[in-house]
């Protein structure tokens, strides 16, 4: 996503609450989550991923459509060796094949010998016949000598599939190219969108990433460049470090799951995408291809181990001091000073280190519409209800 645009969304949407959001004379405030904020998309600190290592290259192998598979040794999930065989092809048909083309080979030769000796006896007549028989031995030579010439073509096309013959029987077995675990077997050959797919996919050992996926809400949490922790399912002391180094907007998966509303079935208007994204590591020592773990945003020194919030939420006194309308645990709203870290020009926030924490909620600032002790909610639409009755 143009992350100007994001931008230029978010505020939008912060005016529009602005509008609503703080209310004089025991008006309802509308107060949002202040992990919700911090998340940029429904991402908070410390929200987990769940992730898989997979390989960064994978290994193709197609079939012959025109040769019968005897025996096929693998399947998905299997880890394979380099030069391991993976699938067999039906030798005897092949065979067959081979000693066809064998003979047909034979007698495009003998029939190349036939007219070779033809052409050298009538040249040798030629010499010796009239003047007025001559053009009927030149016409039949001519003729004899088109009919070697596609011969000999056909020679030569017929000892090139006997050549591939030969190969395809002596490589009847098909090994595997690489050692990595396989990942798909596509009998059919083709996608649910009749999209050719090779028979056999594997993932290969050795140049591991991190995959993990976003959802349409989690948009713009994270983006190309994140430094992100990897955390081991088994022990959570274990962890590596990375970098995202894409989040792949252009091939999005479907998700129908818990998107079957009142007995209709989940279609294009009710299901959401997932969005892939990958971890390059800076090692990758101790992972194991296809090992499920833990995904989550690095933070790598004091001031990134705060809270993320817009600076439209921020406002300072004039003694320079920096503030927050949050909710209290009384649920009325209050000035809460808060102590600030760094900005991040690209995202248009300032990391919170003291004041707030990720179960609190704020509200939008609009001037002098917010005061002390006003009631807060968590409900947009009740403000926008009472909004429109009030002819805002």
């Amino acid at each position: 996503m143009n992350m100007k645009k994001w931008l230029s969304a978010m505020l939008a949407a912060m005016l529009l609450l602005g509008l609503c959001g703080c209310g004089e004379n025991g008006s309802v405030v509308y107060v949002q989550s202040v992990a919700e904020l911090a998340g940029m998309g429904g991402i908070a600190p410390g929200d987990r991923f769940a992730g898989i290592v997979v390989s960064e290259h994978t290994a193709e192998i197609n079939r012959d459509s025109e040769k019968t598979i005897e025996q096929l040794l693998v399947k998905a999930g299997d880890d394979v060796k380099e030069g391991q065989i993976l699938f067999s092809y039906d030798t005897e048909q092949l065979q067959l094949t081979l000693d066809k083309q064998r003979l047909e080979k034979e007698q495009l030769e003998a029939s190349i010998e036939n007219y070779q000796r033809q052409i050298s006896d009538l040249e040798k007549q030629l010499k010796r016949v009239s003047a007025a028989a001559q053009l009927q031995y030149t016409v039949q030579i001519q003729s004899l000598q088109v009919d070697l010439k596609e011969a000999e073509l056909n020679l030569k096309a017929k000892e090139k599939e006997v050549a591939k013959s030969e190969d395809m029987l002596q490589n009847a077995d098909v090994k595997s190219p690489v050692a990595g675990r396989v990942q798909e077997v596509s009998e059919s050959g083709t996608d649910n969108y009749g999209n050719p797919k090779p028979y056999i996919t594997i993932q290969q050992s050795g140049s591991y990433r991190v995959k993990g996926t976003l959802g349409e809400l989690q948009r713009g949490g994270i983006m190309e460049g994140t430094r992100m922790r990897v955390v081991s399912r088994a022990d959570e002391s274990l962890y590596w470090l990375g970098t995202v180094s894409l989040v792949d907007y252009e091939n999005p998966t479907q998700d129908n799951s818990n998107n079957v509303y009142y007995g209709m079935s989940s279609d294009e208007m009710t299901s959401s995408s997932k969005y892939p994204f990958y971890i390059e590591l800076d090692n990758t020592e101790g992972l194991i291809l296809g090992q499920h773990v833990y995904l989550q945003m690095e933070t790598e020194d004091a001031e990134t181990t705060g809270i993320p919030v817009s600076m439209a939420f921020i406002c300072y006194e004039d003694d320079g001091t920096a503030y927050v309308w949050a909710e209290n645990s009384r649920g009325k709203l209050e000035k809460r000073v808060v102590v600030l870290g760094g900005f991040n020009d690209m995202m248009g926030t300032i990391t919170v280190l003291e004041g707030l924490s990720e179960t609190d909620y704020i509200a939008f600032p609009d001037g002098e519409l917010c005061q002390e002790g006003a009631p807060t909610t968590h409900d947009q639409t009740a403000v926008q209800s009472a909004v429109s009755e009030g002819g805002v």
